[in-house]
């Protein structure tokens, strides 16, 4: 993840020094399922990838934008839980726990807090509720949200939205479970001899269900 994020992948960008910065959320994307290997264990796990502007920009005027990998979770030991509740400020009610609407955060203010990796890429590894409380504000970015299963579905909007992100963000939606298991479903009405070796995957994350909310989210 790099502090000024390629969309293309490669190149040279504008970086700043690690620190504290002032940001917004401006975009949401449900990356779906993938089995991914730490330290030797492989697990399926289902991402979501959330983008932040700065209120710092680069030479060229537009503020820099920086995103993060989260497990789809709210797992009181998860990292998106544990962000989520510093950057509201309070921990999560048993009914928000039910089914918290994560589109609530698009638009919200915060303040991140930027370090490196050792590979020198910029990451962020905190957020924090902003002096003055959270606000909901327009972004220099356009804000969307992006829905894996709605995708999967071929819902029109969310294959608009689609061709809107990074190619290669656009691969790994494509390869995700869901949208394998999608395809195949699609596949099988030609090929009806072929649906006997088939098992469906059952659902690997619990629907986002609305909520309101007396704060931005």
């Amino acid at each position: 993840m790099a502090l000024t994020i390629s969309e293309s992948g490669g190149g040279t960008f504008e970086t700043i020094p690690k620190g504290r910065y002032k940001a917004a959320c401006y975009r949401i994307v449900d990356v779906g399922t993938h089995n991914e290997t730490y330290e030797g264990e492989t697990k399926k796990r289902h991402s979501v990838f959330l983008y932040w502007e700065l209120d710092e920009k680069m030479s060229d005027g537009k503020p820099f934008s920086i995103m993060k990998q989260y497990t789809l979770s709210l797992n009181e030991k998860s990292a998106l839980y544990i962000h989520l509740c510093t950057w509201r400020n309070k921990k999560f009610t048993e009914d928000e726990l039910k089914g918290f609407d994560l589109t609530n955060i698009l638009g919200c203010t915060c303040e991140l807090e930027v370090e490196y990796t050792s590979g020198g890429n910029p990451k962020v590894t905190a957020v924090y509720h902003p002096e003055g409380g959270v606000q909901k504000i327009a972004t220099v970015n356009s804000q969307l949200a992006f829905d894996v299963d709605e995708y999967a579905a071929d819902n029109k909007q969310m294959c608009d939205v689609f061709v809107e992100l990074p190619e290669w963000v656009q691969n790994k939606i494509d390869e995700s479970f869901e949208c394998v298991a999608a395809s195949k479903k699609e596949s099988e009405k030609f090929a009806p001899e072929d649906k006997a070796g088939f098992e469906s995957l059952e659902t690997l994350a619990d629907s986002d269900k609305s909520i309101e909310e007396k704060i931005p989210f």
